[in-house]
């Protein structure tokens, strides 16, 4: 184009052996993959010398643009190549795999792809426990997030992406099979980037199993099939000192029988099998919600030789108030303090269901029985689409009951794909 100002620009390609990353100091414009489609990195221009930058893969892309209009020294960039700094097959054992994120504990750099697969022996599990998880919470969560997943993924596998917007811890995560993969990812460039990952893999011995978490989502071993047979676990749940625990039974089927002599699930007001009897349930009929006014609660599940069933599904939470907290899986159930029993005058709850990113809560009442004049102004229920009334449609939804007269409610959920 005649009169204009004309571009000259070199492209250069930087290509290192597969397991291995390219690192670099540049001056002009990075593309972290094999062409000018991948991942812009950066446009740099000026006397300011960027930071030093690590690539995804085993590739990088530069590209040196100047017009006729300024000379002036250019640029030297060096490079050389480096192994990956983190992700890795590894073999889970009792003894802990720890897993962090670049630089950790300072912030890890731009366009981090970190991907662990942790495999246990046959018929065994994997527990990954999340020790430090720091996002920035203004990044966009389809592009940074920490993603615990099945492998491989199936219809009774479970994958679960959180972002910098949590609020909660990120819950203890079993692997459904032998093998789960963790994958932490950060594919934008900020300065002060990203804080810090810290994540733990054990060999999950046996069924028992121990959380140390405010609230959380069990299923049987074996779910949504059948229980094996011969099972033996000890669940201990524990929540902070000043909060109380409630646990909601979404779906249950065990082999019936005489006084649960055969298969049982056993609920008790405490840490180990001496504490008081909360509960001991079989046959089909889903039991009602449990509310032992403690921060701890034992679970023992057994089961004989015979006659395997589906199991159970429970959600667990927990609250300082009594009542109300996060309620946290793919579905769920929960009702009313004291449900099947009427609740307490002047109770003030509050829930929030989260799902995992890229759903959508739904929620089915069975029954409602809230006394109030007609106005709703001193007994309601409320569902905020989101943490509160101010949000927008999100896979969020915030549930606040409050009554001055006693009744009752239970009600469902569940998530779906927007």
């Amino acid at each position: 184009m005649s009169g204009g100002v004309r571009e000259f620009y070199s492209i250069y390609l930087f290509v290192a052996p597969e397991l291995l990353v390219a690192y670099i100091h540049f001056f002009f414009q990075l593309y972290d993959g094999n062409n000018e489609n991948a991942n812009l990195a950066g446009t740099f221009c000026g006397s300011t010398v960027p930071a030093p930058f690590l690539s995804t893969h085993n590739s990088l892309t530069v590209k040196f643009i100047t017009d006729n209009s300024v000379e002036r020294e250019g640029f030297n960039a060096t490079y050389t190549t480096v192994d990956r700094p983190c992700g890795g097959i590894y073999n889970a054992t009792s003894t802990s795999l720890t897993a962090t994120s670049p630089n950790f504990p300072n912030e890890y750099p731009p366009f981090t792809l970190c991907t662990w697969v942790i495999d246990a022996p046959p018929h065994q599990q994997v527990r990954v426990v999340v020790e430090a998880f720091h996002l920035h919470s203004g990044q966009d969560c389809s592009r940074n997030y920490l993603e615990l997943q099945d492998s491989p993924t199936h219809s009774q596998g479970l994958v679960h992406r959180f972002c910098g917007t949590e609020t909660f811890p990120v819950p203890e995560f079993y692997s459904h099979d032998r093998t789960a993969i963790v994958t932490f990812k950060s594919d934008e460039y900020m300065i002060n980037n990203g804080k810090q990952l810290h994540v733990s893999g054990f060999l999950s011995q046996g069924c028992s199993r121990e959380y140390n978490q405010p609230f959380g989502y069990l299923k049987s071993p074996g779910w949504p099939g059948h229980h094996p047979n011969n099972m033996d676990c000890s669940i201990i749940l524990r929540a902070p000192m000043n909060h109380t625990i409630s646990l909601f039974f979404h779906a249950f089927s065990l082999e019936d029988s005489i006084q649960c002599s055969h298969d049982f699930l056993e609920v008790r007001n405490g840490s180990d099998v001496q504490s008081p009897l909360l509960g001991r349930f079989c046959g089909n009929t889903v039991p009602s919600p449990i509310f032992p006014q403690n921060h701890v609660v034992y679970i023992h599940f057994k089961s004989d030789f015979s006659g395997a069933h589906d199991g159970y599904e429970i959600t667990w939470t927990s609250s300082s108030t009594g009542c109300g907290g996060t309620l946290y899986g793919v579905t769920g159930s929960f009702a009313s303090p004291n449900y099947p029993a009427t609740y307490h005058n002047n109770t003030d709850c509050e829930w929030a269901i989260t799902a995992p990113k890229g759903r959508i809560v739904t929620v089915n009442f069975d029954f409602i029985s809230i006394d109030d004049p007609g106005d709703c102004s001193s007994n309601y229920l409320i569902l905020y689409n989101g943490p509160d009334a101010s949000y927008p449609p999100a896979g969020f939804i915030q549930i606040r009951i409050k009554s001055e007269i006693a009744k009752k409610w239970p009600l469902s959920y569940n998530h779906l794909h927007r």
